[in-house]
C-alpha cells in the first residue's frame, strides 16, 4: 500500500509516525510546510521527523506541475492530507485508485473552513468533532467517512480545543486507517447546506458593549499562547487571557468599560452590556508601578 501525506502540525507527526511503522506501508513521499508558530505551539516538526526518519519529504511553496509529476510516477493508492494548509488541485486528486482523504476538526457539514475549532468557541457551540471524508474539488464538501463527535470543555482556549482536537483526529485516522483503505467504510453525503466560516483576525479588541458570554469567548479563542484580547486605557495596553462572568449583588451593570471594583490581586471587575465580568489573568503594557496603579486601577476609570 503506497501512501503519500500532505500534512502539517502535531497531527501529521502522529500519523506519519504510524504509517511509517507499518510494514505493509510504503510512505514515499509527504508534502509539507511549516509555519515558525508551530514551533512555539509545541508542535513536533513534520520535517524534522521525516529527516530523521529518513522519510522523503519537501516543502513546496507552491503546487507546481512538477510535484504533480512526481506524485503521478509514484502513483500512490491513497492520499491524506492532514491539516495541510493548501487547497489540492483536481490534477491530484484524480491520481490516487482509493482516492484522497482529509481530516477537519467539525462536525460537517458544519463549520467548513480553516479554524472550525475557534468558530466553534466564539459561537457559544457546546460540542463539536472530527470529520475523516473523501476530498473533492471543494473545500470540505466530500462524501463522509468518519466522524466522531466531543464536547466542548468549560473555559477551554481556542489552543486547548485545537490541540485536543489534533488528538482526537490522529487516533481515528490510526483506528480507522484498515477500513479506509480496505474500503470498509460507505461514504456518506454531506446532508443540508451547512456553514462555512474564514479565518479569523489575529488580535482581538475587546468591546465592552458586547454581552458578557461574547466576551468570554472572543478571549478564550485567542488566550494564550496565542495573541490574548486587548483593551486599552490612557496610554496603557491591558492583555486580557481570562474573564469569566460574576453576578453578586453589590455589582449593578453600568455604562459598558466601567471599573466597578478592583479586589485581591489587582483583580478587576469591569461593566459590559448584561452584567460584569472578573477579569483575573492580565497584563498592563507597559508594565505600571505602584504608583501608577492607583491612578488606573480604580472604580470609574473607562477601558476604551
Amino acid at each position: 500500500m503506497k501512501v503519500v501525506v500532505f500534512g502539517c502540525q502535531q497531527i501529521a507527526v502522529d500519523f506519519i509516525k504510524y504509517l511509517n511503522s507499518r510494514s505493509d506501508v510504503k510512505l514515499p513521499l509527504v508534502i509539507t510546510y511549516e509555519l515558525p508558530l508551530d514551533i512555539t505551539y509545541g508542535y513536533d516538526s513534520v520535517l524534522r521527523y521525516c529527516k530523521k526518519s529518513k522519510v522523503k519529504v519537501t516543502t513546496p511553496k507552491l503546487m507546481r506541475d512538477s510535484i504533480i509529476d512526481t506524485i503521478k510516477v509514484i502513483n500512490p493508492d491513497i492520499i491524506f492530507s492532514i491539516y495541510y494548509r493548501k487547497i489540492l488541485p483536481k490534477a491530484i486528486l484524480n491520481i490516487p485508485r482509493l482516492g484522497c482523504i482529509n481530516i477537519h476538526p467539525s462536525l460537517l457539514p458544519e463549520y467548513r473552513g480553516p479554524v472550525p475549532t475557534a468558530w466553534a468557541i466564539r459561537n457559544g457551540e457546546e460540542e463539536t468533532g472530527i470529520t475523516i471524508h473523501l476530498m473533492d474539488e471543494c473545500i470540505d464538501t466530500g462524501d463522509i467517512l468518519v466522524q466522531k463527535k466531543f464536547p466542548i470543555l468549560d473555559n477551554e482556549t481556542g489552543y486547548e480545543l485545537f490541540t485536543r482536537a489534533m488528538s482526537i483526529g490522529a487516533e481515528q485516522l490510526i483506528e480507522n486507517f484498515d477500513k479506509i483503505i480496505k474500503k470498509e467504510i460507505k461514504p456518506k453525503k454531506q446532508q443540508g447546506i451547512g456553514s462555512y466560516f474564514g479565518k479569523k483576525t489575529s488580535k482581538y479588541k475587546i468591546d465592552w458593549k458586547n454581552t458578557q458570554k461574547d466576551i468570554i469567548n472572543q478571549i478564550r479563542v485567542h488566550s494564550k499562547p496565542y495573541n490574548p484580547a486587548e483593551t486599552v486605557m490612557f496610554n496603557r495596553y491591558f492583555i486580557i487571557n481570562k474573564a469569566r462572568p460574576i453576578i453578586i449583588d453589590d455589582y449593578k451593570a453600568q455604562k459598558p468599560g466601567c471599573i466597578l471594583d478592583v479586589v485581591e490581586q489587582d483583580n478587576i471587575i469591569v461593566s459590559c452590556a448584561d452584567g460584569c465580568l472578573l477579569i483575573d489573568d492580565y497584563e498592563i503594557v507597559p508594565k505600571l508601578n505602584e504608583t501608577e496603579k492607583k491612578v488606573y486601577l480604580k472604580p470609574g476609570n473607562f477601558f476604551e
